[in-house]
């Protein structure tokens, strides 16, 4: 058996290096918001987020997913075009509490949070109210295809007016909705799910009293779409 080609010898192994220092990166960004958080928010499998930072190959979905949820830019995850983010500079620990890294709570009062980087929030949401923002799961199908079963759910607390069309986390007895709510002319407001499946309800003026608004959904991350 004759010995391999050098060239194409070579060329593997500036695959394999390249891989290797994508994965490094995905480990730096993942770190930022906690490993566990970001497979969960980007819907990667843990294990198979595991070997991505060890430098197995990556799906693009998948990349182009846990670099949103991350915080970080598809080409620098992928290709590490561009700087490299603030919040994983050697120089600034990915872990920072406080002025690069918030925790944000879920609305249920787990013990976790989910750890994301202060600048993403700011870049991400137009007008964000940090200290108002909880979290909480997507269950059932009722707004699919906007939100499938097992996503995450960024809610603004401190928006609870309806404008037309926006989604909104509501409390029914002890149940989280995620629904729109579209003003109607003449008063009252029209709950609408995304799902034909799910006939719209209409509430009067009278009916709105009894109907607690939790806040505005502002973010959402799952498994890749398509």
């Amino acid at each position: 058996m004759s010995p391999p080609r050098p060239r194409k010898r070579k060329l593997m192994d500036e695959q394999i290096k390249l891989m290797r220092e994508r994965g490094e990166r995905l480990r730096q960004a993942a770190q930022s918001i906690g490993i566990t958080h970001a497979a969960k928010a980007a819907g990667v499998p843990y294990t198979t987020l595991r070997d991505y930072m060890n430098g197995s190959e990556m799906k693009l979905s998948a990349v182009a997913s846990l670099a949103r949820v991350c915080g970080v830019t598809l080409d620098w995850l992928a290709y590490g075009v561009g700087e490299t983010p603030l919040s994983q500079s050697p120089s600034r620990p990915a872990l920072q509490r406080g002025g690069h890294q918030i925790v944000i709570p879920w609305l249920d009062d787990r013990e976790e949070g989910l750890r994301v980087g202060k600048g993403w929030l700011e870049t991400t949401l137009t007008r964000p109210t940090i200290a108002a923002l909880r979290l909480t799961d997507v269950t059932g199908d009722a707004m699919a295809p906007t939100l499938l079963h097992g996503d995450i759910v960024m809610i603004d607390t401190a928006s609870t007016q309806a404008q037309g069309g926006a989604l909104y986390a509501l409390k029914v007895d002890e149940t989280v909705m995620l629904r729109r709510l579209d003003l109607r002319l003449g008063g009252g407001i029209r709950v609408l799910a995304d799902n034909d499946r799910y006939p719209p309800q209409d509430l009067s003026a009278e009916d709105i009293q009894s109907l607690r608004v939790v806040g505005e959904v502002v973010w959402f991350g799952g498994l890749p779409r398509g």
